[in-house]
């Protein structure tokens, strides 16, 4: 007898390992669409079917309850995973209710692109000698909002940090806030540095509704989840450990179906998984860093007063109430000044923003535009302990009617162990 191949029948049951998770957007709600579905990375996940039962209060002889009736089915549960760049994009969007865009300006080695700084002023434009920042350029600047934040990251330049902008009537160009923005950089005018980029938000929050049909390949056979709305997605960065994602889903239904209604799968996106020693760039609490180390920060994007609806003649539900964008979180460091204590109590408010990116340098930077630091702890846990601090994070829309959170996705940005 040769000693080769497999065994077969060895496995009690399906095996996790093969339990595929794909979606789709939906065109029509509840409605399983039928062309490409993109294949998820997980590290778990707890969709399942949810059944509402009633019965009539009857008086009878025999004692015991009458028959019951469904009515209600639903399905909901929770979708685990590593934070990947990109992996979670298309979901991310989902609750937020807006799509992605390109917020990209790259600078140039030459003088016929790319982009110049005005120092007195704080404006950035486009090179002088071509009369203004090329046609691409432009439209990329005319999708963001009209006020907000960008993250310039100039290497040749030695500028990496987070300012305030509006855009002004100029075609492409922006002005930084405030006046002077750039001195602590630059001694002069200056071009953008061919490694040099602007990052713009490249998601808001918004006003779009969107649906999704998730799908669980096991035994040859397809668990399908139509009219899922994302009704909250967690980030969460934590010291030692790798950054985790958790999307929790609510959807009309639960059909199981033996055909395969995808034109084909997606590959799941290949980003490396995000960690906290080199991956980790910092955490501004009004675009100032904390004295102390960050230990632990989450983030929490939420559809406040989501929930499906419900009609007579079926037990699923006939529609989903999308309910509003709700942006919190909470931050964890060393406790070594006062600063943010203080700013606590006072109630102050203005940007909060961390950055992650992975060892290949693409990563987001997470921002809530006007947020404020509530329920304040400062404890001596233990003996031989450090310290710590510990925030609650509110985000509240911008002060000048904006967005309440933003996400930029980064490209080219150093990890610190790179």
């Amino acid at each position: 007898m040769d000693f080769t191949g497999a065994t077969a029948g060895l496995a009690a049951g399906a095996q996790t390992n093969d339990t595929l998770v794909d979606f789709a957007l939906e065109t029509t709600y509840a409605t399983p669409p039928t062309g490409n579905y993109q294949a998820l990375r997980i590290t778990g996940e707890t969709l399942a079917l949810q059944q509402t039962t009633a019965r009539p209060s009857e008086l009878n002889a025999q004692k015991q309850v009458s028959q019951a009736v469904i009515t209600q089915v639903s399905a909901s549960g929770t979708i685990s995973g590593a934070l990947s760049s990109g992996t979670f994009d298309d979901l991310i969007a989902g609750v937020m209710g807006n799509d992605w865009v390109n917020a990209t300006v790259s600078g140039s080695s030459d003088s016929k692109t790319g982009y110049s700084y005005t120092l007195a002023n704080g404006y950035t434009s486009g090179l002088p000698n071509i009369g203004g920042i090329d046609a691409a350029s432009i439209a990329t600047i005319n999708n963001w909002p009209q006020n907000g934040y960008v993250y310039i990251h100039d290497p040749d330049n030695g500028i990496a940090n987070f300012f305030q902008y509006q855009r002004t009537g100029a075609q492409g160009v922006i002005a930084l806030q405030v006046k002077g923005a750039l001195s602590p950089f630059l001694s002069a005018n200056a071009n953008g540095g061919p490694n040099a980029r602007i990052f713009g938000p490249a998601l808001t929050n918004g006003a779009l509704d969107k649906t999704f049909t998730f799908r669980k390949k096991t035994l040859g056979s397809f668990l399908m989840y139509p009219g899922s709305l994302i009704t909250q997605i967690q980030f969460q960065l934590q010291q030692a450990q790798f950054g985790t994602v958790s999307v929790d889903v609510t959807s009309a239904n639960v059909q199981q179906n033996d055909n395969d209604v995808a034109s084909a799968v997606l590959p799941a996106p290949s980003g490396k998984v995000h960690n906290s020693v080199n991956n980790f760039l910092g955490a501004l609490i009004n675009l100032q860093a904390p004295a102390g180390c960050v230990t632990q920060f989450t983030c929490t994007l939420a559809r406040d007063g989501s929930k499906n609806e419900y009609g007579m003649g079926h037990a699923d539900a006939c529609g989903v109430q999308n309910g509003q964008f709700i942006a919190s979180g909470s931050i964890e460091f060393y406790f070594r000044s006062w600063d943010e204590y203080k700013a606590s109590i006072a109630g102050t408010q203005g940007p909060i923003v961390v950055t992650t990116v992975d060892d290949s340098g693409n990563g987001y930077a997470f921002l809530f535009t006007n947020a404020a630091l509530r329920n304040p702890k400062v404890n001596s846990s233990q003996a031989n302990a450090t310290v710590t601090a510990s925030f609650d994070i509110e985000g509240n829309p911008d002060a000048s009617g904006g967005p309440a959170f933003a996400i930029y996705r980064l490209t080219g940005i150093p990890a610190t162990g790179s």
